[in-house]
């Protein structure tokens, strides 16, 4: 997945309490706005490409029905579409069963703004399809339940698409676009994010501020967002443009434990990379992986993979087989810490103090 930039039941552990953030782990939905595949674009893959059809035949609930059920990690990806209709008409119309988008999708698409799908002209039902409209339900939501555990949400920005079917290229982003990206996030949630100018301790940079004072607790935190940026190099070096330190933006974002910009890392394969992240998570840095990567894997190698990703002290594990997931019933799997929570201590950090 490129750009970018998400419990089961509401028990005990999802209020707020007095750790320090980095010593709590959460478990969320990896591409949280996606729908299940459209059955007439999954017959037509499946035709084309099963292997790709396979990879992404997955979905979650609503975002609401998440957090509802204790998610307090999601994500999202993002593409540019200045002056709308950019995704309008995209190569999956021709085989859908039922419509891709009813007539309010349709005009929203239609709007300038910052699009969420998973794959242009393939993969593009969302939950919300406009960005503003995501963060806007995080925003009804979280008024609604204004104590509750600091949610992370992973956003990816998407500048790719297939080769297997024509259509529009999606647009590069420029660092004027992360500016705007910014802007949204920002004015979606005016008095409920928490950014790297409310974390950093001048005139120590971010990275020397994480590694010297470490994270507020979840009880300085609740009520709050925290974006975090997965981009590639050359997505994270426009990021940080003339923002030394993230100074002003919206989102952390994920940068080398060298930068001065680093306090919360994406390193994704928590079995290859085990030590690594255990030593990240040692230093006070935050640490998002995966519990799983592919659903061609077996239930028996998912687990082997969540039990790395656990036992690493990753603070954040994102999961297509959330409890209530699509996928859990398919597969007859779920991704949770015991007795179905979705947040809990982090073992591995609190056997450290």
């Amino acid at each position: 997945m490129p750009l970018f930039i998400f419990i089961i039941f509401v028990v005990h552990i999802t209020s707020v309490n007095a750790k320090p953030l980095n010593t709590m782990q959460i478990i969320g939905s990896h591409n949280s706005y996606k729908k299940t595949l459209n059955v007439g674009v999954k017959h037509k893959l499946n035709d084309l490409n099963p292997k790709l059809m396979a990879n992404i035949d997955y979905g979650h609930s609503p975002i609401i029905k998440q957090l509802n059920s204790g998610v307090r990690h999601l994500e999202i990806d993002v593409l540019k579409d200045p002056s709308g209709d950019l995704y309008i008409k995209p190569w999956a119309n021709s085989f859908a069963t039922p419509p891709l988008f009813n007539e309010l999708e349709k005009k929203q698409l239609a709007t300038p703004g910052f699009k969420v799908m998973h794959i242009p002209d393939i993969d593009v039902q969302s939950h919300c399809v406009l960005l503003s409209g995501c963060l806007n339900t995080l925003k009804t939501w979280s008024e609604a339940n204004p104590q509750h555990f600091p949610i992370v949400v992973m956003l990816n920005v998407k500048e790719t698409r297939s080769d297997l079917v024509l259509g529009n290229n999606p647009l590069k982003f420029t660092s004027k676009d992360y500016y705007l990206l910014d802007e949204v996030i920002r004015k979606s949630l005016p008095s409920s994010l928490f950014t790297p100018d409310n974390l950093r301790k001048i005139p120590l940079s971010l990275n020397q501020t994480v590694v010297k004072f470490g994270w507020p607790s979840t009880r300085a935190l609740a009520g709050k967002f925290i974006f975090l940026f997965d981009g590639n190099t050359q997505q994270s070096a426009l990021y940080k443009q003339n923002r030394p330190s993230l100074k002003g933006a919206s989102m952390f974002a994920n940068y080398d434990e060298s930068e001065p910009e680093a306090a919360f890392m994406v390193v994704n394969n928590p079995t290859r990379n085990f030590y690594k992240i255990q030593q990240l998570v040692l230093k006070g840095y935050m640490v998002r992986t995966r519990a799983d990567a592919t659903l061609s894997a077996t239930n028996s190698q998912r687990t082997i993979q969540f039990n790395a990703a656990k036992s690493s002290g990753a603070q954040v594990i994102s999961t297509d087989f959330i409890p209530g997931s699509p996928q859990q019933a398919r597969f007859n799997y779920v991704v949770q810490f015991d007795e179905g929570h979705l947040v809990r201590t982090n073992p591995f950090i609190n056997n450290q103090l």
